[in-house]
């Protein structure tokens, strides 16, 4: 399912097969087929130096503004 959120510009919205679970800028599940992972604080460091606002696996908020 295709789903597109008015004020997110990230791209995944729009994908029909996004290769992550949840949008790394608004937190909102792109792709509810791919299995919820568990994560660690390596893994969410990385994903704060790549200045996602939430992770990609998991969804947690991960910058907080």
């Amino acid at each position: 399912m295709i789903s597109k959120r008015n004020d997110c510009s990230n791209l995944n919205h729009g994908r029909s097969n996004p290769p992550v679970r949840f949008c790394p800028k608004c937190g909102e599940v792109v792709n509810a087929a791919r299995a919820l992972q568990r994560c660690n604080t390596d893994k969410h460091s990385k994903g704060r130096l790549n200045q996602n606002r939430h992770c990609v696996d998991c969804g947690e908020q991960l910058i907080k503004s």
